[in-house]
């Protein structure tokens, strides 16, 4: 009978990744929400000359909250902007070194906004302070979610930094560079023709390219 091959543990990442996939739809989801209050909204105002009022609060709170919760999948998922000129030329050691060196500035980035976020929340519950529209929402709420957005970055952050640290103590290189290295030039070129291909075949009398 063969002996069963050792099964791979499985990564702290992964999870992280599905969570943050789910929260990353919910938070599409609010701001479809809001989106489709403010159509409402302008619509009443146009025809009924009535208004559901605080609208463009909700829409305000909708998108801080939305945005803090997209933090951790964007970071997992390479989508942020990123300026390569000089790190496209270095070799995949020093790629790996500079992206470590990138994500602990991120961690520091991410816990500074925890601090002072978490400030604003106190002061919020402290004086009771409630939002300036008719509708008086308790500005602790808000702000609540919008600092566990914010906290979800961090650990997502922190999580990634460690797996870097751990492959690049073991000379990992290309372990760094999977986990939070640029996307290469080349490979994004290729899929941007591949997807151009495809459109193209797909419109009506299209030729592929």
């Amino acid at each position: 009978m063969a002996a069963r091959e050792p099964q791979a543990r499985p990564s702290p990442l992964r999870g992280l990744r599905a969570v943050s996939r789910l929260v990353l739809l919910a938070g599409g989801l609010l701001l479809v929400a809001a989106t489709v209050l403010i159509i409402i909204e302008i619509v009443m105002r146009q025809f009924f000359r009535r208004t559901l009022g605080g609208v463009d609060e909700l829409a305000g709170f909708a998108l801080a909250v939305g945005t803090a919760w997209s933090f951790g999948s964007v970071l997992l998922d390479k989508a942020h902007v990123r300026i390569d000129t000089l790190y496209a030329r270095f070799g995949e050691r020093g790629r790996a070194i500079s992206d470590v060196i990138a994500l602990a500035g991120t961690v520091l980035f991410a816990a500074t906004l925890v601090y002072f976020s978490t400030d604003v929340l106190a002061s919020s519950l402290r004086f009771g302070a409630t939002s300036q529209s008719s509708l008086a929402i308790p500005k602790s709420v808000p702000q609540a979610l919008w600092l566990g957005g914010l906290v979800w970055f961090l650990l997502v952050a922190v999580v990634l930094l460690l797996s870097c640290l751990s492959a690049l103590l073991r000379g990992d290189w290309r372990r760094v560079g999977l986990l939070a290295g640029a996307p290469e030039l080349e490979r994004e070129l290729q899929a941007e023709l591949a997807n151009r291909q495809q459109r193209t075949a797909e419109e009506p009398g299209g030729l592929p390219l």
